[in-house]
């Protein structure tokens, strides 16, 4: 760790979480990685005595990833050739089948916009199109691209993780994330 880089990371999880006083916050984590080496040179698990639960080491609980996830599915996807940035995915209501029955899915803001680029969609942080690339893509394999990648906790078999995967709903850490 480097000791200045720990106190300014210390730091502005505290005024984060200060800032956000009255909304029920009372932790949050912190991690600060090197990208060209991976070293890790400050790592903040909880916000420390003002903690609820501050034996909780944030940086290695698991946490639902969201949108975080989007980024590695579009590529897969990409680099597969089954998109380009500019292909065409439709953002419109969609019920799919599972076998413990109906996943619609929607978007955060419940409004749909139609026909949108890869592009856009992965900007906008469009839940329909993503899943609709998970389809294209298989849950299977992305889940085992997101192995790949290092987030090593996502290891039950593909059902279990369904058509949600593409929105986030696996548990990763935020150490798996910044790796």
């Amino acid at each position: 760790l480097s000791a200045p880089v720990q106190r300014r990371a210390r730091d502005v999880l505290a005024r984060q979480l200060g800032s956000l006083d009255g909304r029920n916050v009372r932790d949050g984590a912190a991690l600060v990685v090197d990208n060209a080496t991976g070293e890790v040179l400050a790592y903040v698990g909880s916000a420390g005595q003002h903690s609820s639960a501050s034996a909780v080491d944030g940086v290695r609980a698991l946490r639902q990833a969201g949108s975080t996830l989007k980024p590695f599915l579009y590529g897969l996807a990409f680099e597969r050739r089954y998109l380009t940035p500019a292909s065409l995915l439709e953002d419109s209501p969609v019920n799919l089948e599972t076998t413990t029955g109906l996943y619609i899915p929607q978007n955060y803001d419940r409004r749909y916009l139609g026909p949108v680029s890869a592009r856009t969609a992965l900007a906008g942080s469009l839940n329909i199109p993503a899943v609709r690339t998970l389809i294209l893509v298989g849950v299977e394999n992305f889940r085992d691209r997101l192995g790949q990648l290092g987030y090593d906790d996502l290891n039950r078999d593909a059902e279990h993780y369904g058509y949600s995967l593409a929105l986030g709903s696996a548990e990763v850490s935020l150490l798996q994330q910044a790796n």
